[in-house]
């Protein structure tokens, strides 16, 4: 008996040694079985031509009132003509969300390489930096996909994953200099999800991976298939999903649509030497500085910082944008208030914007004062994985240093005295604002903004919640006030619009 047994797990054991020294699938012809079972090679390069109309919604995960959500949405409706044969695109997004109430749409046309959005008559030209977007768009459509993943010269296959349950397979390549992953059901061949690892386009969060998912696979005539699905998500987070309504194969192209005016060629051609434009190249223009008192100066811009000389040193509000901005504000508080170090960096909002910037403060040792409920975002920030453009925190790690503001908290003494006041309110749960009471001055975060018509405040519930929040603190006589986006305003502006809407 033991020895057929001995026999018996021989044979097993030499089988599972078989198995686990298996080569990996050929990354090739798994790409040919999912051609074979999208719906062949001669009928996906015989698709010269989509046009497609979509539904859709994308999530504002950046601008949400909680990083986890719910977040707001963004609607959208479009039509798309993907003229392969050409290497030519022609979109027409139709937007609305929380700032516009009415479908706002945009044009945008790539063809001969160049990028360009017409508005009536009119042209403008985009920039040569937007064109590998609208190059990926083509390339890594669901109906290209697979035949630009089999044409790549580094096609080789991935380690395989489960996926809602069912083994895929999987292959890697680049694009455009971007690594992809794509995977393919075991059963059916056909795409899973396109898994991609590229800087984040912020450069708040490092390394970004992005996956593409597809679903609702529908027969074609011609008898392909096409995902009329497709949804994505954002380091794991759920971003965003398309739905497509309707699809044209080969459909005749009005040339018209992609006649792009030979003086916009010219003013995009103009743009091919400039370097990319990116939040991490926004400059900081300190010719611009707001002296409020002779201690306190406002760097003002899209993302406003603030400068507050205390005795011991140099309190900065806000950390915008990214570590290059925040090397920028570093040096300009070194030459505006000369031999002065900086104490503390104070973050006021979980909106990605006012975080981005935090990890120049961290890497080089800057406590940071924070909203109790921001520091777990916080967190994430500095723990980013930095490899594709790696900062100073990527280079040099070091450990941060979270104040945490649960209650009202003060830094310093004196005339520059601030006091950081967590608000509470519906949608301002997540911010604080910093009182300086020696010199009646208030910086109120995001919770003060002019509306894009010009007609009041953006969103004027956040005016009132930091209202209720000064009511609440007992603080009175506010001579002036600004945040991230405004200026410095009479205090009067904001009880005088607040009476008006009344409140």
């Amino acid at each position: 008996m033991r020895s057929v047994l001995t026999l018996v797990c021989v044979g097993l054991c030499l089988q599972a040694a078989a198995t686990s020294a298996a080569p990996p699938p050929n990354a090739a012809a798994l790409l040919d079985a999912a051609i074979d079972a999208m719906g062949g090679r001669a009928v996906l390069e015989g698709v010269r031509a989509v046009r497609i109309d979509s539904i859709g919604h994308d999530f504002a995960l950046e601008q949400s009132e909680r990083p986890e959500g719910p977040h707001l949405v963004s609607y959208q409706q479009a039509r798309e003509i993907r003229d392969h044969a050409n290497a030519r695109l022609w979109r027409k997004d139709e937007l609305r969300n929380w700032s516009f109430a009415d479908w706002r749409p945009s044009t945008v046309v790539f063809a001969d390489g160049v990028l360009a959005v017409p508005r009536g008559d009119r042209w403008r030209a985009l920039r040569a930096d937007q064109r590998g977007a609208f190059e990926r768009d083509l390339a890594l459509a669901p109906e290209r996909l697979l035949l630009t993943a089999r044409a790549a010269g580094d096609l080789k296959s991935a380690p395989e994953r489960v996926l809602h349950g069912i083994p895929n397979d999987a292959v890697a390549f680049t694009f455009a200099g971007v690594p992809y992953t794509l995977y393919l059901n075991r059963y059916t061949h056909l795409p899973t999800m396109l898994m991609s690892v590229a800087d984040d386009r912020l450069g708040i969060w490092g390394d970004v991976v992005t996956e593409r998912w597809y679903g609702f696979w529908s027969l074609q005539p011609g008898g392909w298939f096409y995902p009329q699905q497709v949804s994505t998500t954002w380091n794991g987070i759920p971003s965003g999903d398309r739905t497509v309504l309707k699809i044209d194969v080969n459909p005749e192209v009005d040339e018209a649509l992609f006649a792009i005016p030979e003086d916009t060629r010219v003013a995009f051609r103009a743009t091919e030497s400039a370097p990319p434009a990116s939040l991490q190249t926004v400059t900081l223009d300190v010719s611009r500085a707001i002296r409020m008192t002779p201690d306190i100066v406002v760097l003002p811009g899209a993302w406003a910082v603030t400068l507050v000389r205390q005795a011991d040193g140099i309190v900065v509000l806000e950390a915008p944008i990214g570590s290059a901005y925040s090397a920028q504000v570093i040096a300009a508080a070194s030459t505006i208030f000369p031999s002065m170090g900086i104490k503390a960096v104070v973050t006021t909002s979980d909106a990605w914007p006012h975080l981005g910037g935090v990890r120049e403060y961290v890497a080089r040792g800057i406590p940071v004062f924070a909203l109790d409920l921001n520091v777990p975002i916080l967190e994430r920030i500095v723990a980013a994985r930095y490899t594709t453009m790696p900062d100073r925190l990527a280079r040099h790690p070091r450990a941060a240093t979270w104040i945490e503001v649960s209650e009202t908290t003060t830094i310093g003494e004196g005339q520059t005295r601030i006091d950081l006041i967590p608000v509470r309110g519906g949608g301002s749960e997540r911010m604080m604002v910093a009182h300086l009471p020696g010199v009646n001055l208030l910086y109120a975060s995001d919770l003060l903004q002019n509306a894009r018509d010009g007609s009041g405040f953006f969103h004027p519930a956040y005016a009132a919640e930091l209202a209720v929040a000064m009511k609440r603190e007992g603080i009175q006589g506010i001579a002036q006030a600004w945040a991230m986006h405004m200026d410095p305003i009479p205090w009067s502006t904001v009880t005088e619009a607040l009476a008006a809407l009344g409140r």
